[in-house]
């Protein structure tokens, strides 16, 4: 019987800590405490957030979160899913997990009866720009100067969409 050395696992309350010091160890972008409290406890209730912390052989070494963006109103916003955090702590990269993650976002999308996926990345990022676009992310748009504050890299991003 094999056994997958990789798993995905709910964010829970007591597994928040977890996730943020991942995020935060992991990613140039300092968050607030609210953008991780959102998972667990949803300000307007309105909000549907996919989140999960990925495991190998049982220690916590990837996060990710994913916003649904229903928008059947019109508003600004492309409807869609779109990804704000997809993290794994680097001795853990090229062993499936981001995949494994991006997997997991993707089919929550289909059971949202979305079609795309949106995701920001650092434009000076090359290793994650090569690996969206590795796995049908093609870029949307114009560079976005000056888009990420509170980091300690590119402020520039660029916007990645997949359509499903």
């Amino acid at each position: 019987m094999s056994h997958n050395i990789v798993s995905l696992d709910n964010v829970y309350a007591n597994r928040l800590g977890t996730f943020i010091k991942l995020t935060n160890s992991v990613l140039p972008v300092q968050y607030p405490d609210s953008f991780f409290q959102e998972i667990v406890h949803s300000k307007n209730g309105k909000d549907t957030f996919f989140a999960q912390l990925a495991f190998y052989s049982e220690v916590a070494v990837g996060a990710v979160k994913a916003k649904l963006i229903a928008n059947k109103k019109g508003g600004i916003l492309p409807h869609g899913v779109y990804i704000e955090i997809l993290a794994v702590l680097e001795h853990y990269s090229g062993k499936g997990i981001g995949t494994k993650m991006l997997e997991y976002v993707e089919s929550e999308a289909k059971r949202h009866y979305q079609h795309a996926l949106y995701v920001h990345v650092a434009s000076d990022n090359v290793h994650a720009l090569t690996w969206y676009k590795k796995r049908g992310f093609e870029q949307d748009g114009d560079v976005l100067i000056g888009y990420y504050k509170n980091t300690y890299g590119s402020a520039n991003a660029v916007v990645l969409k997949k359509a499903l």
